[in-house]
């Protein structure tokens, strides 16, 4: 009975329950920090989608440095794959990106 009484003891289900309190407060947090990072992540997948619907377009690269034009080849979770106007291919990292404009020809 003792032992019963020890279990039970009221702090003891308090501390419990703050603990479970805690523990769902942190799986919420998690959860929303987790889907924010995959909305962050560029291109998330819905900027993947509209890239894929435009492969074969041409388009202008600005990156850091300089700019890139060609047609776009692939979409990849991490980069682009572009064909310049001298058939060279060139992977572009997508972490590397500040812009990029969609154009009719080339």
């Amino acid at each position: 009975m003792r032992i019963l009484r020890l279990l039970f003891n009221l702090p003891d289900r308090k501390r419990v329950q703050i603990l479970e309190a805690s523990l769902s407060l942190l799986s919420v947090r998690i959860d929303h920090l987790e889907q924010a990072l995959a909305f962050a992540t560029f291109p998330n997948q819905d900027t993947r989608n509209r890239l894929n619907d435009v492969i074969g377009q041409y388009l202008t690269i600005r990156l850091h440095d300089f700019t890139v034009q060609g047609t776009l080849i692939a979409v990849a979770d991490d980069s682009l794959e572009i064909e310049d106007d001298q058939q060279q291919r060139i992977i572009v990292p997508t972490a590397k990106i500040i812009s990029m404009m969609y154009e009719n020809g080339g």
